[in-house]
């Protein structure tokens, strides 16, 4: 009983869990995938004391990598890109930053609100999936690769 409990609780909205958008989610992935972004979820508390909220800290800067979801959670990668796509069209999850899955460059996200006018006419559909740099080795004349010798004319 003498364990420090604090940060192993997750809230969830009453609103939230009867909403359009949460009512709509399609996949028990989908549903599996916001819970594990609402335990990525950081906060600190502003205000004063009687009057205090809470604001997430670390909006924007959520990692959940394709890696972590199938080796930790068993979400094979399509499952989770569907569920990731899904999660952004009613509005929970919005990319902050695009990774590569190539040299460490991770995808950021942020946790959003836009779900609450999902269904609504003042609902605002997400972007277009933000497209990162396309570094696929090396290009063609590089002064690394096979193709670097400079042709005789």
């Amino acid at each position: 009983m003498g364990k420090n409990r604090k940060g192993r609780n997750i809230w969830f909205d009453r609103g939230l869990l009867e909403s359009k958008a949460f009512l709509a989610l399609g996949t028990a992935t989908a549903h599996k995938v916001l819970a594990i972004f609402w335990t990525k979820r950081q906060f600190e508390q502003i205000g004063r004391t009687g009057k205090e909220q809470w604001d997430i800290v670390n909006n924007g800067e959520i990692v959940f990598t394709y890696v972590e979801a199938e080796n930790r959670y068993g979400i094979l990668p399509g499952a989770f890109r569907t569920a990731i796509d899904e999660l952004r069209v009613k509005g929970f999850i919005d990319i902050a930053e695009t990774g590569t899955g190539t040299h460490k460059v991770k995808t950021l996200y942020s946790i959003s609100n836009r779900w609450r006018k999902y269904g609504t006419p003042e609902y605002q559909p997400p972007k277009a999936r933000p497209k990162g740099p396309i570094n696929r080795g090396f290009q063609k004349g590089n002064q690394y690769g096979r193709n670097s010798r400079k042709k005789k004319s």
